[in-house]
């Protein structure tokens, strides 16, 4: 099954990297967001578009931060079971717990070289094909 991954984040630099790093993926569509506002808009003026199987999400973004975006991507029936992963540079605490309280999957601190982003992202595309190909042969 192919893999649409949705990266929203407005580090032009993140997002050239995640581009970089998923870009050997053969079986993945990969589109990049500025920002929250830009990824509900999309879901709402695209409805017959295919949803996402993944999100990887930033958390500190102008217009629609990476909280609110949540909040709304889990309180919209027929967006509440896509995967959230939140990509941030923050470690802190609270950011995580409010974060899985929101409904995020996954949380993930952003790794400072590319390499550690490449493994870390490549890992995540890979557990998550793991769990849609496990989820379509039950």
């Amino acid at each position: 099954m192919k893999q649409i991954i949705y990266l929203v984040d407005d580090d032009e630099d993140d997002c050239y990297l995640a581009q970089r790093a998923l870009h050997p993926e053969a079986n993945c569509d990969f589109s990049v967001f500025s920002d929250g506002h830009a990824l509900i808009n999309y879901l709402v003026t695209h409805p017959a578009a295919p949803l996402p199987t993944l999100v990887l999400l930033d958390l500190n973004m102008p217009l629609l931060n990476g909280f609110e975006t949540l909040r709304m991507l889990k309180a919209n029936p027929e967006w509440a079971t896509i995967p959230v992963v939140i990509l941030t540079t923050s470690d802190h605490p609270d950011d995580r717990t409010r974060s899985y309280a929101l409904g995020a999957d996954a949380f993930l601190t952003k790794p400072a070289d590319y390499r550690s982003l490449n493994e870390v992202l490549a890992s995540v595309s890979n557990c998550w094909r793991s769990v849609l190909e496990q989820s379509h042969n039950v």
